[in-house]
């Protein structure tokens, strides 16, 4: 097992010098959002996979069998690569808490690694190398209960839950999907589980929302106005937010045609509206919601939404997690950063406990 042990690296600690001296006057006025670069790994890794299980704990997986795991909010890094899967890319992670992980890779061969050490020993505790497998999402409704979902094998969504917090997996029957329907692994959120719903979004053929308030026994299916009919379009990743879902996409061979790339669902009434301003967005590959904001990610770049949408930094990433404190992003070139929202002097702290 390769591992390092990292903190900022030279691109950090240029950025954070700059906005370090720029935050200096006026500490109390609030500034931001910002993207703050926090960790690079290298060129030679992509992390897709994100996940924030606390205001501390943060996991990231990505290409090359790659996981890397912070205990306080990113300001440290411990980067590895998972034994025996060299060739694994981790879209898909998840957290239990400060030791418990779990990676799901995408494509074959599909497999599901366990750790409850912080990965000093990890235990693949699920395989299909079957090439028609690919996994797409990992989410949990507690400490136990978890699905991994991935694209359709003979007519329906390949479906797997666990009952004993990861350790083992069960197939159990999925949604069934229309021909050339499937989801994406950009950023591992096509997945959601909120207010005992599970719910997966798609794309392809038909954009599709499907939607199961029994743990995946029975599905209901609600088609998106979104990009879509192509293999490379439609709906890629989606949050809750204001009481209904926030669901982003296009097409990723155009990523910076604003094709009405994201739609709000309101599974109450069954209607999806398109927001003006969130339709001139470029291709999304993630989105979360923190408190009045949203925040929006793709290789076009990074955006935010108030009572408008804002362009918040030019820096391709693929995926975002939001902690309940902080948004945390992760993207190409084993890049990791957090977005910074408050005021100057809270800026200063935080330069400050990066700087040592």
């Amino acid at each position: 097992m390769l591992k390092r042990h990292k903190g900022i690296g030279f691109l950090g600690i240029t950025v954070l010098f700059v906005l370090f001296t720029w935050s200096c006057d006026q500490p109390t006025v609030n500034v931001g959002p910002l993207f703050i670069p926090l960790y690079e790994a290298g060129e030679e890794y992509s992390f897709r996979g994100l996940h924030a299980v606390d205001d501390s704990v943060v996991v990231v997986g990505g290409t090359q069998g790659s996981f890397c795991y912070s205990l306080d909010a990113g300001i440290h890094w411990e980067f590895m690569q998972i034994p025996d899967a060299p060739e694994s890319q981790f879209r898909s992670v998840w957290a239990q808490d400060h030791s418990r992980f779990l990676a799901v890779s995408a494509g074959a061969p599909s497999y599901i690694y366990f750790t409850d050490d912080r990965g000093a020993h990890w235990s693949r505790v699920f395989s299909d190398t079957a090439q028609t497998t690919f996994l797409d999402g990992i989410a949990f409704a507690n400490d136990t209960l978890g699905w991994v979902f991935g694209d359709p094998v003979n007519g329906r969504f390949k479906l797997l839950q666990t009952t004993d917090g990861g350790r083992h997996w069960t197939e159990i029957e999925g949604p069934v999907a229309i021909d050339g329907e499937a989801a994406f692994a950009a950023s591992g959120s096509s997945m959601l589980y909120h207010d005992s719903t599970l719910s997966i979004v798609t794309g392809g053929t038909v954009s599709r929302i499907h939607l199961s308030s029994n743990g995946g026994k029975n599905w209901a299916a609600k088609w998106l106005e979104l990009p879509q009919g192509l293999p490379s379009q439609g709906a890629f990743a989606h949050d809750w937010h204001n009481n209904r879902y926030i669901i982003v996409g296009g097409d990723y061979l155009f990523d910076i045609a604003a094709l009405g790339n994201a739609i709000e669902y309101d599974p109450e009434s069954a209607y999806y509206t398109t927001n003006a301003d969130l339709s001139r967005l470029p291709y999304s590959s993630d989105v979360v919601g923190a408190g009045q904001n949203l925040y929006f990610t793709g290789t076009a770049g990074m955006y935010y939404a108030d009572s408008v949408v804002h362009e918040l930094d030019s820096t391709a990433m693929h995926s975002l997690a939001y902690s309940g404190k902080y948004v945390f992003a992760s993207g190409p070139k084993g890049r990791i950063g957090r977005i910074f929202h408050g005021t100057k002097q809270e800026l200063r702290a935080v330069m400050n406990t990066l700087k040592k």
